[in-house]
C-alpha cells in the first residue's frame, strides 16, 4: 500500500516562565555586535539542545548570513530562522517555548520567511525573534537522530562535520563552506563556547523527560511553578519533553525506529534500482517504485506525471505533512499503528536526491488528509 505525502522532581528543572521578549533596542551595527548582544542565547543553545555556539554562528553565516541589518531582505530572516530550520512538530522545542513563549514557533509554514524555494520540500520554521531562532535551532537538532554526532560535542569542527554528515544540506561543498565559516567567524567566539560549558558543563542535553535548567539564576519567575506558556509540564511545575505521540507526526530517521523492530512482515527495503523504474533518481516516486516492486506489489508508471508524488492516482495533498507545496509527495505504509498512525519508508527527504531511504511516521490525523493506492500483485505472489 502506498501512501503519498509529500521521574521526578529535579532542582534544576524548567520552570515555564512569561515570555521572554528579545531587548528593544538600537538595530546590531555588526556581526560582532549582533552576536554578543544574543549570547546569553547562544550560552542557552548549549543547554538546550547540546549545541556549539561558535558552530552555531559558523551554520548560520552559511545558510543565511548575518542580514540584521535588512531583516526583510531574505528570507530565512523575516523568519528569525538562524539556519534553515524545517518544520517538524512543536514537541522538538520544549525549552524555546517555555522560555519565549508559546507563540515563540510557527510550524504552519504560512507566515513571512517559511517558503522553501530549492525543490527540498517542507517549509521553514518561524521564530518570533533571533533569540528564539537560536535556541530552537539547537533544540531541533538535538531531537532529530540524523544530528548526534553534533549534540554534546565540544569540538567545533567535528560538529559541523557531523551536520554535513547528517544530511542537513544537499551542497556537496557544504562541509567546507561550513569549515571556511568558521575559520573566519565561528572561531572568533570560541569564548562563548567556554563560557556555555563552564557553566552548564561538556554534555548538557539529556533526552529525557525532564528538562535541565536553562532559565538564568536572576531571572524573577525561576521558581515559579505556574504554566504560563501553556506548555508540557508535570505536577511539580517542571516543563516535560515530549516523546513522539499519538496526534504528533515523528521527524524523519535513517533506521527503522526500534519500537518496530520485530514487528514488520515485509522484508527491510533494499537498495536495487528495479526494472521498469522510469522515475527520476532519487525522487519520491523513484523510491516507492522499487520498494513496492521488491515486495511484489509493483507500480505501473503514470506517463506525464514527471515523478511528482502529488500527480499520481492519490497522493499526499501538496504541503501536507511537510510535502512539496507542488509537487506533492509518496511513501510507502510499513506498519498501521493501533491508534490509527502509520509508519511509512519514504525517500528525497533526507538527503535529498540521493536516494536515501528513510521513515518516519505520520499521525492519524495526518492520515485523515491523504489518500493510498495499492500496487497490482504479480502471479503466484
Amino acid at each position: 500500500m502506498v501512501v503519498c505525502v509529500f521521574t521526578g522532581q529535579n532542582d534544576n528543572c524548567v520552570k515555564p516562565v512569561d515570555p521572554l521578549h528579545e531587548e528593544v533596542g538600537k538595530p546590531a551595527k555588526s556581526i560582532d555586535d549582533f552576536i554578543k548582544s544574543h549570547k546569553e542565547a547562544y550560552i542557552q543553545s548549549w543547554k538546550a539542545g547540546g549545541f556549539l555556539p561558535s558552530a552555531s554562528i559558523a551554520q548560520t553565516m552559511v545558510e543565511n548570513g548575518f542580514n540584521f541589518t535588512n531583516p526583510s531582505g531574505t528570507s530565512l530572516w523575516k523568519a528569525h530562522n538562524m539556519g534553515g530550520v524545517k518544520t517538524s512538530k512543536l514537541s522538538d522545542f520544549p525549552i524555546t517555548i517555555a522560555t519565549y513563549g508559546k507563540d515563540s514557533i510557527d510550524i504552519t509554514g504560512t507566515k513571512a520567511g517559511t517558503s522553501v524555494g530549492d525543490n527540498t520540500g517542507g517549509a521553514y520554521t518561524w521564530f518570533k525573534d533571533y533569540n528564539a531562532g537560536i535556541v530552537g535551532k539547537a533544540e531541533f537538532m538535538a531531537h532529530q537522530t540524523l544530528y548526534k554526532g553534533a549534540i554534546n560535542n565540544t569540538n567545533p569542527q567535528a560538529t559541523l562535520t557531523a551536520i554535513y554528515m547528517g544530511g542537513w544540506a544537499t551542497d556537496p561543498k557544504y562541509l567546507s563552506s561550513l569549515l571556511s565559516a568558521y575559520n573566519t567567524l565561528g572561531q572568533n567566539y570560541k569564548f562563548i563556547d567556554d563560557e556555555a560549558i563552564k557553566k552548564y558543563g561538556k554534555t548538557p542535553y539529556q533526552a529525557n523527560h525532564i528538562i535541565p535548567n536553562v532559565i538564568p539564576n536572576n531571572d524573577p519567575h525561576k521558581n515559579d511553578s505556574k504554566n504560563t506558556n501553556e506548555v508540557n509540564a508535570d505536577d511539580n511545575g517542571c516543563v516535560v519533553d515530549p516523546s513522539t505521540s499519538n496526534g504528533k507526526n515523528g521527524a524523519p530517521v535513517l533506521d527503522l525506529p526500534k519500537e518496530y523492530i520485530g514487528k514488520l512482515t515485509l522484508p527491510m527495503p533494499d537498495d536495487k534500482n528495479y526494472s521498469g523504474n522510469n522515475y527520476p533518481f532519487g525522487q519520491c516516486t523513484w523510491g516507492a517504485y522499487n520498494r513496492l516492486a521488491q515486495i511484489g506489489m509493483p507500480i505501473e508508471w503514470f506517463s506525464g506525471d514527471s515523478g511528482n508524488g502529488g500527480n499520481w492516482g492519490a497522493s499526499v495533498p501538496a504541503g501536507v505533512a511537510g510535502s512539496d507545496r507542488v509537487a506533492g509527495h509518496i511513501a510507502v505504509v510499513e506498519y498501521i499503528n493501533p491508534d490509527g498512525s502509520i509508519l511509512v519508508s519514504e525517500t528525497n527527504v533526507v538527503k535529498a536526491g540521493t536516494g536515501t531511504r528513510s521513515w518516519r511516521v505520520l499521525s492519524k490525523e495526518t492520515v485523515s488528509q491523504i489518500l493510498f493506492i495499492q500496487g497490482k500483485a504479480q502471479h503466484g505472489k
